[in-house]
């Protein structure tokens, strides 16, 4: 995914927040990137911030983790709806 598409996708995303190159994702909007490492995909979920760069791009979770990646090994970005974690009560049932 070239870093303009990534930029383009996060800059339309309702609930992010723009920070010169970075974004801030909510808690409440789920946030998955899935990156290409050879023959298999890594998905790095629960991002909280995405700072792009023309050679790297760090990926942070709200577990505190900080993940490396060249631009164009991002090939993929999952949105969950807003209050999705809110929409359920205790039991899981809607």
């Amino acid at each position: 995914m070239p870093h303009l598409l990534l930029s383009k996708i996060l800059d339309g995303a309702h609930g992010v927040k723009k920070d010169g190159s970075s974004w801030h994702v909510p808690e409440d909007l789920d946030a998955t990137l899935y990156v290409a490492l050879g023959q298999e995909v890594l998905q790095v979920a629960r991002v909280s911030r995405v700072d792009g760069g023309a050679e790297v791009v760090a990926l942070h979770t709200h577990k505190g983790e900080r993940f490396y990646f060249p631009p164009d090994q991002i090939v993929g970005l999952k949105l969950g709806g807003e209050g999705s974690k809110g929409s359920r009560n205790a039991a899981g049932f809607r």
